[in-house]
């Protein structure tokens, strides 16, 4: 029996991408989408439904398109459009592989031409299938404010004439930054966000797309990379997945997924001896993906190679000098030179503004103090920790760990 929900879940972006061509623009595409799902669950019944369901949303989405524009006596101006459109499709050439419907849709929902907020706002909403509160919520934004920049991204790339397809040689570079970053916080925010069917979407969206990606560019060593460390992130989902959290050091090893890690592996060696051969700079996800796989590749935090991750991190702010990585540095380096060395480290990010309200900061930083006796301080941080920390999980590990303090 098919799931509809699963479906709806897992292949809205798909049916979307393939209707856009015929629809014409987007809010149409997507009306069309919701149009043959709901057909769909009027119609299907158990043990009867088609056997290509997703080929069976997309016809249908198309044939209400085209019922769309013979009703508004604009099918004859577009028909030899449509026709050329459909001729693309079965194209049986090697430019064929650029017409993935989906990576097209990608690559229009990330142009330049956007302001990169909107680009992951229409890639959660349009691609993702993300309803607008929960794509707005995961980008602290209110819902009207969400649905007004979705449709003023839409009328910029109707009014602009963004073609939907794969960008040219020339503009590919820039532009496949820009996809490659939007992929990276999808997957960040699946990551970080707790157990839920929204969560495991974003999940399935992040690692379709990097796929679907590393299959069109092969040689690419930034999309290997992030294939890599999607694949390397999503290895560890249900060691780490509880009504809690469950860091790294208390996940249970033998859960994590070996296919993916085999995959992730395979994908991060070739990013990196790609870049090496070529003369390249290893890039930030492939590095990245390198400290992932350090991580994974370890029986425990105790034969974890700690050096060595320090030296990732070296090269990683060489490339991508942010906080961020220098928080995480910290960490290891905490494993390294001991807990006195790490917090001079952290001391060094603590004004920073994009940590403001970052609850790990806090937390990284408590734990420490916590190693080195200073209690109080350590309570502290642990409280200023929960007071920003973003969800209920969070704050109940968090009060986990002060509780813990005190007890001790």
């Amino acid at each position: 029996m098919t799931d509809l929900a699963a479906v709806h879940r897992d292949h809205w972006g798909r049916v979307v991408a393939a209707t856009v061509g015929t629809a014409g623009d987007l809010d149409t595409a997507e009306d069309c989408a919701q149009r043959a799902f709901e057909k769909a669950l009027e119609t299907w019944r158990p043990g009867e439904e088609p056997r290509n369901p997703v080929g069976w949303l997309v016809r249908t989405a198309r044939n209400h398109a085209v019922d769309l524009h013979r009703r508004a006596g604009t099918f004859r101006d577009r028909e030899p459009e449509l026709v050329l459109r459909e001729a693309d499709r079965r194209a049986d050439d090697p430019a064929a592989r650029w017409n993935d419907d989906l990576l097209r849709l990608v690559f229009t929902c990330c142009h330049p031409a956007l302001p990169e907020a909107d680009r992951v706002l229409l890639t959660l909403r349009v691609v993702c299938g993300l309803p607008t509160p929960t794509a707005a919520g995961l980008l602290l934004l209110r819902p009207a404010t969400a649905a007004a920049r979705l449709t003023r991204a839409k009328r910029k790339i109707a009014d602009a004439g963004i073609r939907y397809a794969v960008p040219g040689a020339d503009d590919l570079p820039d532009r496949l930054a820009a996809v490659l970053e939007v992929i990276h916080l999808v997957a960040t925010a699946a990551h970080d966000r707790p157990p839920s069917p929204e969560t495991d979407a974003l999940e399935a969206a992040s690692r379709s797309l990097a796929t679907s990606l590393a299959e069109i560019l092969p040689e690419e060593s930034a999309v290997l990379g992030l294939l890599g460390l999607v694949l390397f992130t999503q290895a560890r989902t249900a060691a780490r997945r509880a009504p809690d959290i469950v860091l790294l050091d208390g996940q249970d090893r033998g859960a994590w997924d070996p296919q993916m890690v085999a995959a992730g592996r395979a994908a991060t060696t070739r990013a990196i001896e790609g870049a090496l051969a070529r003369g390249e700079r290893v890039g930030r996800y492939a590095l990245q993906a390198a400290i992932a796989g350090v991580h994974l590749e370890a029986a425990s935090v105790e034969t974890t190679d700690w050096p060595a991750l320090v030296r990732l991190y070296d090269r990683l702010l060489e490339v991508w000098p942010t906080p961020v990585v220098r928080l995480n540095r910290a960490v290891a380096l905490s494993y390294v030179d001991g807990a006195e060395a790490a917090l001079a480290e952290v001391e060094g990010v603590a004004d920073e503004p994009s940590l403001r309200e970052y609850a790990y900061l806090p937390a990284v930083r408590a734990r420490l103090l916590a190693e080195l006796g200073r209690t109080g301080e350590a309570a502290a941080a642990y409280r200023r920790a929960i007071a920003v920390a973003g969800d209920d999980a969070q704050r109940r590990f968090l009060k986990t760990r002060l509780a813990d303090l005190r007890s001790g």
